[in-house]
């Protein structure tokens, strides 16, 4: 048997079906064939039926049951009045027939009549309503009844003429059914076998023929949208090639184009469609003051935004074309205008805002220098305003007839707050003094015990950061972050001693705000050099080490944002180190080295890029000015400019081995030192741009330690027998004021290892 192929039969194969069915037929019509049965379920007979007995009679039957899962079609053969099902050529071939009944109503159809001179067959091919188990109870049934009359003939012979008894007039006669009878079996079973043969070969060759026929129609699909592409190639190259219609199209788009950009309406139209969106930036001003006004309501639509601190507000994802801008704040009066919105920022300049409220005066000042600050911010709820360069600000206040009070805020980064009450209906220009938001730190013994204490320069809001364990020598060393909010200590507060009986001393970070203490290190003697770059540069002696040991003192540098902390050089002990300029210089001594270079070094106060500065050991480093270090190297000098790469020598003795101690501020463009004259302390700052000394202060007492609280605010120390105090002052100008006294302790001083 070939091999199976699904089916693909639709409506019109049936009656292929049926023609290739009865050529098959008629090539074993010259064989007997056994009188088949009548079939119960035919509905019609041909006329030419029963005019000559078939020598082979044939049925075959489709029936279409649709359930739950899916649709299926049985097919039925009679042969010579018996059925049999071949379930798998039947299935594909209904599957592949696609007969659907929208109505589940069944189909009947009978096909009959293929006969000549030996060969009589019928095609049944109907759909049925009934039950699919009615129907296959029903095959059973007749399948049993032909089983029987095959085995036992004169019970069959007597059901059959019963049969042919019902039958209608027209149907086959007596004559026929006896001449069918004496068909032998052996005829029956190869005339059965052919017919299934042939009938699995016209659904194999059917169904090939449907596929080629399919095949070709996909390729005649292809080959026309083939064509279809062909021909818009040939037409586009056919405009193509044709220059008049070539540019003319050109032209044509060009106009469209252009006339769409140009006209504005279609324009923003175009570019609203494609998602374009706009901005507008705006400044708005308080027409009184001239000054920024904060939180003013700008709206375009939907969108809208608040002014910052400089009057400034930016919209974006605004659509193109004419709208209208509103601009609002309480106590001012409102104001809008038509716009019309371009592609970009679309700047509007700076608007004026009338003020329609009450409005209060305040004059505000540095409290040292006296002198107007810029930028200061007074805010009474909604309201707020911002002082001009001479410290005048007019906040304007929609106030509330019942209100006796009004609290204003005044705000400035780098100052304090400060917090006001006043008379709702006064008229009077309130004077602000603004007070720097940095601490003075200070230790005081005032509790017989070394306190730190923390207090506004003003000496207000004073308040204790950390106690005294009441077991600090009195060489306790001092010394604040330049622009963080702790400070480094050493101190013997713990109590610790060595195997010796020696105290040992402590370095501890302090943070401000809470005033808890953190140890870094521990050892016989801990010196602060000085704060570099936010880095804390120190030399500690390690504990419980022999003298001779050439690692004894190791200079060190503390990160204090990382709280990492990393060993720059070490040396049994260091002849000198000092910071100048931001750069770290160290001069380490050759006692008990072996094999180890003792020079003078610079290098970065995280340890990067040393730098050999003399290949000599140096005793001493004097800075004698700002710009320039004297090194003593036995009984030679050099002179080394800093900035340069190599010192050179001096043919004799400088004229003064000074050291001037100089502290820089944290921007590097001031640098304080202090000096003896006439028995008076001199404080002076050393300007790095113009390369000049101005004197501060000059008073009996004045000494280190002296820092920077900010870039213009200096504290110094005066201690004389009537008073140990610190005192601050401005650069800018104006009296010092004295802070509070305190207990006299070291800040950053000169190396006192010799």
């Amino acid at each position: 048997m070939q091999d199976e192929r699904k089916p693909d039969l639709g409506g019109d194969d049936y009656e292929t079906l049926e023609k290739r069915v009865d050529e098959m037929l008629e090539e074993t019509a010259e064989k007997p064939a056994k009188k088949p049965k009548p079939n119960k379920k035919v509905d019609e007979i041909s006329p030419e039926a029963t005019s000559a007995p078939p020598v082979n009679s044939k049925k075959i039957s489709v029936i279409q049951h649709e359930d739950d899962a899916a649709d299926e079609k049985v097919l039925k053969i009679n042969e010579s009045g018996g059925e049999k099902t071949v379930e798998e050529a039947a299935a594909e071939a209904a599957e592949k027939s696609k007969i659907k009944d929208d109505d589940s109503k069944s189909l009947d159809v009978e096909e009959t009549t293929h006969q000549d001179d030996s060969t009589d067959s019928e095609i049944d091919i109907y759909d049925s309503e009934e039950d699919e188990e009615e129907y296959v109870n029903e095959l059973e049934n007749d399948n049993q009844e032909l089983d029987k009359s095959d085995s036992e003939e004169p019970e069959h012979e007597e059901s059959q003429e019963q049969e042919n008894d019902q039958q209608p007039e027209g149907e086959v006669d007596s004559d026929d059914a006896e001449s069918d009878a004496s068909t032998d079996d052996g005829a029956e079973e190869q005339d059965d076998s052919l017919t299934d043969k042939a009938v699995d070969d016209i659904v194999a060759q059917e169904s090939d023929k449907l596929l080629v026929a399919e095949d070709a129609e996909l390729a005649a699909a292809f080959t026309e949208k083939k064509s279809l592409k062909q021909k818009i190639k040939n037409a586009f190259s056919g405009w193509w090639n044709n220059k008049k219609a070539r540019y003319g199209t050109l032209a044509g788009l060009i106009v469209i184009v252009i006339a769409t950009f140009i006209v504005p309406v279609s324009r923003y139209f175009v570019l609203n469609s494609v998602g374009i969106r706009a901005a507008l930036t705006m400044t708005v001003l308080d027409e009184s003051t001239t000054q920024p006004l904060k939180n003013v309501s700008v709206s375009v639509g939907t969108i809208s935004g608040k002014t910052d601190k400089e009057g400034k507000v930016r919209l974006k994802g605004l659509r193109l074309g004419k709208a209208k801008v509103v601009v609002s704040k309480r106590a001012f009066a409102e104001f809008s205008k038509d716009i019309t919105l371009g592609w970009g920022s679309n700047p509007q300049g700076s608007l004026n805002m009338k003020p329609t409220g009450t409005q209060y005066t305040f004059n505000v000042v540095d409290f040292l220098s006296d002198k107007a600050i810029k930028g200061v911010e007074a805010s009474s709820g909604e309201s707020s305003a911002i002082s001009d360069e001479k410290g005048k600000i007019l906040l304007t206040i929609d106030k509330n007839n019942d209100q006796d009070e009004l609290e204003v805020l005044l705000k400035l980064e780098g100052f304090r707050d400060e917090t006001l009450k006043i008379n709702a209906d006064t008229k009077d220009a309130q004077a602000v003094k603004m007070v720097t938001a940095r601490k003075h730190v200070f230790i005081s013994k005032r509790s017989g015990k070394f306190d730190i204490y923390k207090v506004d320069i003003d000496g207000k809001n004073e308040q204790l950061l950390l106690a005294g364990s009441g077991k600090e020598r009195d060489d306790m060393v001092l010394v604040p972050h330049p622009t963080e909010n702790s400070l480094a200590l050493v101190s013997t507060r713990d109590g610790k001693y060595n195997k010796d009986g020696y105290l040992l001393s402590g370095l501890f970070i302090i943070d401000l705000e809470d005033g808890v203490p953190t140890k870094l290190t521990e050892s016989e003697r801990v010196q602060i050099v000085e704060w570099v770059k936010g880095r804390l540069i120190y030399v500690e002696i390690t504990s419980g080490a022999s003298a001779a040991n050439p690692r004894r003192h190791k200079l060190m540098s503390y990160d204090y944002k990382n709280d990492q902390t990393k060993e720059l050089a070490a040396s049994n002990y260091f002849n000198d180190v000092l910071v100048a300029a931001g750069k770290l210089y160290y001069a380490p001594s050759s006692a008990y080295q072996s094999g180890t270079s003792t020079f003078f070094y610079q290098i970065e106060s995280d340890g990067t890029n040393r730098q050999t500065i003399l290949d000599k050991e140096v005793w001493n480093a004097f800075r004698t000015n700002y710009e320039t270090l004297t090194l003593s190297v036995q009984e030679k000098w050099y002179e080394f400019k800093l900035g340069q790469s190599k010192p050179f020598s001096l043919s004799g003795a400088p004229a003064t081995t000074i050291n001037r101690l100089y502290v820089d501020s944290e921007d590097g463009k001031n640098s304080l030192w202090v000096e003896e004259r006439d028995g008076k302390g001199v404080l002076l700052n050393y300007d790095t741009a113009n390369k000049k000394d101005s004197e501060l202060q000059k008073i009996s007492g004045l000494k280190n330690p002296v820092r920077w609280l900010t870039n213009r605010i200096v504290i110094y120390r005066i201690s004389t027998p009537n008073e140990t105090a610190d005192y601050v002052m401005n650069l800018d100008g104006g009296a010092a004021v004295k802070v509070r006294d305190v207990t006299n302790t070291a800040g950053i001083d000169s190396w006192y290892y010799y």
